[in-house]
């Protein structure tokens, strides 16, 4: 692979995964790459690539953008960049990684200040929502309450996906601390595309949450029938766990933080 870096470094070297090194000739820089490569070294390959074709205040397109491992690159070598991607789902992801590991803030004001970044053209309607594939809606719905999706299709068991609550990360990093006792601490996720989950739908997440032994779930949905709502009162006052209902209405409007609590 090959591209032009105006005013480069031209006695930058690279070495191979078999340990020879070589040098591009004057003028040009290339990049060598293997299959299979592990996510770190595909990390590790993208920073090398956008360095040697690109400068400080470039602008990097990834076209393909996925979980945005190109832009996190492209963010730490201080480039300008852009993603698309056809998936709301790794639109959010990508977001999502931007702020944790860049410490990004996405936020409007900020980005047109050039200390940002912006998501768009998500679906972020009703009607968009309800046209997208089953399992994009069930992925858009855990990752806006801040869950981990399901990566399984199929077989989920009633459980689209899971909410760790922050309260349960140990105090302490490390083994002795229980770094991984705190994992079995989670709530489950349930989400439902359809105009009006009914009393059917709550009784099988009840039958999940009891198999699972969970004393709090979330269901979302874009209505909830009367007879559906009222099950998640009689389930709460007979067995002492709690069913939060959620619009698909109440989550767009970012009006659902007193029931995440």
């Amino acid at each position: 692979m090959t591209a032009n870096k105006p005013g480069g470094d031209v006695s930058y070297e690279w070495t191979t995964p078999s340990g020879k090194t070589v040098k591009p000739y004057k003028g040009r820089y290339w990049a060598y790459s293997k299959e299979n490569m592990k996510q770190k070294e595909e990390a590790g390959l993208l920073k090398r690539i956008i360095n040697t074709s690109s400068n400080q205040g470039d602008i990097v397109l990834d076209a393909f953008c996925g979980c945005g491992t190109a832009l996190v690159a492209a963010q730490k070598l201080e480039r300008q960049w852009i993603g698309i991607d056809i998936s709301p789902t790794a639109c959010r992801v990508m977001a999502k990684r931007l702020r944790d590991v860049c410490r990004l803030p996405e936020d409007e004001k900020l980005w047109q200040a050039g200390r940002g970044f912006i998501v768009r053209d998500l679906p972020w309607s009703e009607k968009q929502l309800r046209a997208i594939p089953a399992f994009e809606f069930e992925n858009w719905a855990v990752i806006a309450l801040g869950g981990i999706p399901n990566k399984a299709q199929v077989g989920d068991m009633g459980i689209d996906g899971r909410i760790y609550p922050v309260s349960s990360m140990p105090a302490k990093s490390g083994k002795r601390a229980g770094e991984l006792d705190f994992m079995d601490l989670w709530y489950p996720i349930q989400v439902k595309q359809k105009d009006r989950a009914g009393r059917p739908d709550i009784d099988s997440f009840e039958a999940a949450m009891m198999r699972e032994d969970r004393t709090k779930g979330f269901f979302v949905s874009f209505e909830f029938s009367s007879d559906a709502l009222r099950e998640v009162d009689a389930f709460f006052r007979r067995e002492h766990r709690v069913i939060i209902p959620l619009t698909v209405r109440e989550i767009l409007e970012e009006t659902i933080a007193s029931k995440l609590a």
